[in-house]
């Protein structure tokens, strides 16, 4: 057999504030990690996406960290690399629960044979899961995570590094005001990603334009409004598709979504027997759709749109050639302007954070 799926950390349940530990005490590559959280409401009426409970995902080797992204980053990367959203289970109802599955991903594919987490190369690797119980979800009383590793088995392979994930900066917006950041100059880079979420408002309306220039402008590599990006170098990345179960009252109802920008949905009573209520949604962006019923019910919604809790892909080169990523060696600097909306507040924020190859 040349992979396995192997249990990591079995079902555990938590009903408080926590960070799990977890040992990587293997010695196979992995190719990926993947993290099912699971949110359970004791009550109908959400208070955000259930992924907001995940705070915080590292993995380290004792002060070296190789991945450290939020639950909500994460799990846009993954959405991003994979070009769907995985088989969730949205239950935003009393007594249910919501089922995500986030994964961590080491190659440019699963079982990719040139880049994978190598544990052996490593003293003591541990993933670190930060929770906040009742940060989403529909009043959550606890939530259970279980960790799960596709790694190779019998499949020998001498992977030469693995991509590496981390939050470069997160700042506090200013009406139409930029924000310079200086990258890092260490590893190649794969991917660039940006992040702006703010509920009922799309991220395009609080980013104008987005520009990376190397040693003082004398090379742009780009210098474009954030659509035009999205359209353009990100344009094979397909729409994106989920299906959320909700309770639905005649005044306004909030449905926290997965994707933030041109969100559209479609709904269709959730019941034993057929109905002819009638559902409208509007303010749909950000992450949430404000949803209204002419009589109370339990629903369920198609819900299409892009950028996956608000995060926009910027890839370098093409994705699966490792010689032609973004080789910053010998950059003297690498700077990242982002230019905010004359829409845009304090209150607003921008994470900034990268897929960087790392080699042994």
């Amino acid at each position: 057999m040349n992979y396995r799926l192997s249990t990591l950390l079995a079902e555990k349940t938590f009903i408080a504030n926590a960070t799990e530990v977890i040992d990587i005490n293997v010695a196979d590559p992995i190719s990926q990690l993947l993290i099912e959280l699971e949110v359970n409401g004791s009550a109908d009426a959400a208070v955000a996406h259930a992924i907001a409970c995940l705070t915080k995902i590292e993995l380290v080797d004792g002060s070296d960290v190789l991945f450290s992204l939020s639950g909500y980053e994460a799990e846009a990367a993954d959405i991003l690399q994979n070009g769907l959203i995985r088989s969730n289970f949205n239950c935003y109802l009393n007594t249910l629960g919501v089922q995500r599955y986030i994964g961590i991903n080491f190659g440019r594919k699963l079982w990719d044979p040139l880049l994978a987490f190598d544990p052996k190369k490593f003293k003591n690797p541990q993933l670190k899961l930060s929770l906040d119980i009742n940060a989403g979800g529909n009043s959550s009383a606890e939530n259970k995570l279980t960790v799960l590793a596709a790694m190779f088995d019998e499949k020998m392979i001498s992977p030469m590094g693995f991509l590496m994930h981390k939050e470069i900066k997160d700042y506090a917006m200013a009406a139409s005001a930029h924000n310079y950041t200086d990258l890092p100059t260490d590893f190649p880079y794969r991917k660039l990603f940006i992040r702006q979420m703010t509920v009922g408002t799309e991220p395009c309306q609080h980013v104008d334009t987005i520009k990376l220039s190397q040693d003082v402008d004398k090379k742009v590599v780009f210098d474009h409004e954030i659509l035009q990006l999205l359209r353009s170098i990100a344009a094979k990345y397909p729409q994106l598709e989920e299906q959320i179960i909700f309770a639905v009252t005649t005044g306004t109802t909030y449905v926290y979504t997965t994707v933030s920008e041109r969100a559209t949905a479609t709904f269709a009573p959730w019941a034993t027997a057929a109905a002819t209520t009638s559902i409208a949604s509007y303010g749909s962006a950000g992450g949430r759709m404000a949803v209204i019923a002419s009589a109370a019910m339990n629903a369920v919604a198609h819900v299409s749109g892009w950028a996956p809790h608000g995060v926009w892909e910027i890839p370098f080169g093409d994705q699966d050639d490792i010689d032609d990523w973004f080789d910053v060696e010998g950059i003297g600097s690498l700077r990242l302007d982002v230019k905010g909306t004359s829409g845009a507040l304090a209150s607003d924020s921008v994470q900034i954070f990268l897929q960087q190859l790392r080699r042994y």
